[in-house]
This record gives structure tokens, C-alpha cells and sequence, in this order.
């Protein structure tokens, strides 16, 4: 920097005093020498004389101070530990050196819809199912031929192809689609044939029981389906076919529930429990002997209505016993009856 006051200046260097003057001080009414008023003058001198000789310019200053300011910012910017810091004096030897995702990639992880469970997800889950219905795969649970399925002890809910005719199951059934559910303390099997026939069957059992219900079967709309047998008609019946051509013919048939029914109309046998009409084979016969009421033509007798009787025996014989209308044994006698076989 620069100095505008001119140094005092003072070259008699004088005599210094002694150190016990020194440490005392002047005291009133002294009178100290003059070489010691000279010494300190001459020290002062020296002293001013030395400071403004030594000092730095205006310029010197700040050109220090700048590079003074360029050594604080390159030490700041530094990214080379200019300080030499270790792990272990920061901690770092305490944490496990593990890689740490990036910021994008820590953004993508959360928005990834597909890698993360909604409240409402886990809600749908959360109710739905408890037990499987099925294997991993779709397919139904199995059990082979070379196994004995006892069918009182497949009690988990699911679908099952039993492939064996087994234990407790449903009549004359080997191969089997079985469906087990389960609802409050009640359990159900539903047995379905699963490539030969038609039938299907059921049963429950109570959680806190060990007894099924009799299988029962189940009639499909098929099943109301029947087949018509035309029958024998024995030496002196006739099929009855009147003029107008309309079809009478006599016939049997059997649905799902075993009830037979007997259709059609005949003429010119003789009547009698011995001269039979025909005869139903067996599966068709009743549990016991039935008799019914029939129609028979009223020619001969104008305005009258006429009937006969005929009866069923367990033995399948179909006799018509006795007609109100004897004067025209050619006109018709009809059948149309029906009863049950168990």
C-alpha cells in the first residue's frame, strides 16, 4: 500500500535504559537522560522506517489476493480428495458397497404398472378363490386305472376324471367327471359320464357327518326321449287301421324313470285272460298285475260309449278281459296306458 506522511526521521541512536527503568517506568519528579529520550526516538524511527520499507504495494495485494482466490476455487472444485480423506474417517467403512439404481431408473421402477399390486388387485384377490379347482396346468384332477378311487374320501373341492370304476361311487359308472363343492357344511359330488352314455348322478354329505345320501341320477332333457317297440301281436289279433287312415298303431316304450306306456288299437282276437294280445319282455312288466280301462267302438250301438277291460300281468301278458261292446268283435279296442316298472 502507499504511505503520504513523511518519516521523523532521528538518528541519535542514544543510550537504551536499564531493564529495571524499563519494567518501572518514569516516576513524577524524575528526570531521566537525555541519551535515553534519544534511544526511544531513534527505535521509533528505525521501527516506521522498517514497516513502510516492507510493506506490500496496492498492486502486490491484490494481485495476492486473486491468486490467493484462484488456489480457494480450484481447491473447491477439486474431486480428487485434495484432503486425502479415508473410508474410516467418514464411516464408509461401515456400509455395504452396494450399487444403487439411478434416479431414471428408480422413476421407471415405480411407474411400472405391471410389477406393482393395486389396492383394488389385492382387494379381487384377496376374495376369490381358496381351493383349487384345478391343476396349474387347466387339466382336471386325475385318477388312473391302475388305482381303486373310494369316492367317500374325495372331499377337496375341484374336478376330477376318475378313470377307475372304484369304491361308493355312482351305478355302473368307470369313467367318471366328478365335481366336488363345497357350500356352508354341506358337500356335493356331481358325477357325469365322461364319454360312454348319458347318465349323471348325485349326492351330499354334512361337513359333520360321515354318511353320504344315495346317489341319485339326474334326468337329462334325452332322457325324456323314448323308443317305441312294435310288439308281437298273437295268433288272432289284429292291427287295427280304420278308414280315414289316421295311424294306430300298437306300441310300448320305457322312459328314464321306468313308466311304460301302451298306444294303439286292435281287433278280431278273442277276449279272455288266456288269449293274450302280446306279451312285454322283460324290463317292461309291472311290479304288480294292472288293470285299466280302455275305449271301444260303439258300432252297432249308435249314441252309447263303450269300454273294455284289459289287464297287465307281472308276467308281461296284455289280455283284453272283457268289452261292453259284443254285437262288432271286428271294430277296434284301444289301448292307451301307462304305469311304472319300479
Amino acid at each position: 500500500m502507499a504511505f503520504t506522511k513523511e518519516l521523523p526521521q532521528w538518528d541519535n541512536a542514544g543510550q537504551k535504559p536499564p531493564q529495571s527503568k524499563i519494567s518501572e517506568g518514569f516516576k513524577p519528579m524524575d528526570h531521566p537522560p537525555a541519551d535515553w529520550f534519544n534511544w526511544y526516538m531513534n527505535r521509533t524511527y528505525e521501527a516506521l522506517n522498517e514497516l513502510q520499507s516492507e510493506a506490500a504495494t496496492t498492486t502486490e495485494v491484490t494481485a495476492g489476493l486473486k491468486v490467493l482466490s484462484n488456489d480457494i476455487t480450484a481447491h473447491s472444485n477439486a474431486k480428487n480428495n485434495p484432503h486425502a480423506v479415508t473410508k474410516s474417517q467418514v464411516g464408509l467403512g461401515d456400509v455395504d458397497n452396494i450399487k444403487q439404481a439411478s434416479k431414471v431408473d428408480f422413476d421407471n421402477h415405480v411407474n411400472d404398472q405391471d410389477l406393482h399390486i393395486s389396492s383394488a388387485d389385492k382387494e379381487k384377490w384377496n376374495r376369490a378363490q381358496l381351493a383349487k379347482l384345478t391343476l396349474d396346468n387347466g387339466r382336471v384332477f386325475y385318477r388312473g386305472s391302475a388305482e381303486v378311487t373310494d369316492y367317500n374320501t374325495v372331499t377337496q373341492t375341484g374336478m376330477y376324471l376318475i378313470y377307475n370304476a372304484g369304491l361308493n361311487g355312482p351305478p355302473s359308472f368307470n369313467l367318471v367327471f366328478l365335481l366336488v363343492m363345497s357350500y356352508g357344511n354341506t358337500l356335493a359330488q356331481i358325477a357325469y359320464e365322461s364319454s360312454k352314455g348319458k347318465q349323471a348322478y348325485f349326492r351330499f354329505r354334512k361337513s359333520d357327518s360321515e354318511t353320504w345320501t344315495t346317489w341319485e341320477r339326474q334326468l337329462t332333457a334325452s332322457d325324456l326321449d323314448v323308443v317305441w317297440n312294435i310288439p308281437t301281436l298273437q295268433p288272432g289279433w289284429k292291427q287295427y287301421a280304420p278308414a280315414d287312415g289316421s295311424i294306430h298303431t300298437v306300441r310300448f316304450s320305457k322312459d328314464a324313470s321306468g313308466v311304460v306306456e301302451i298306444k294303439g288299437a286292435v281287433y278280431g282276437g278273442v277276449l279272455g285272460l288266456d288269449t293274450p294280445v302280446f306279451t312285454l319282455p322283460v324290463g317292461y312288466r309291472p311290479m304288480q298285475s294292472e288293470y285299466f280301462p280302455g275305449i271301444a267302438s260303439s258300432v252297432g250301438t249308435p249314441g252309447v260309449p263303450q269300454t273294455h277291460r284289459t289287464f297287465i300281468g307281472t308276467d308281461g301278458r296284455v289280455c283284453i278281459q272283457s268289452s261292453s261292446n259284443t254285437s262288432n268283435p271286428v271294430e277296434f279296442l284301444s289301448f292307451g296306458f301307462r304305469f311304472r316298472t319300479r
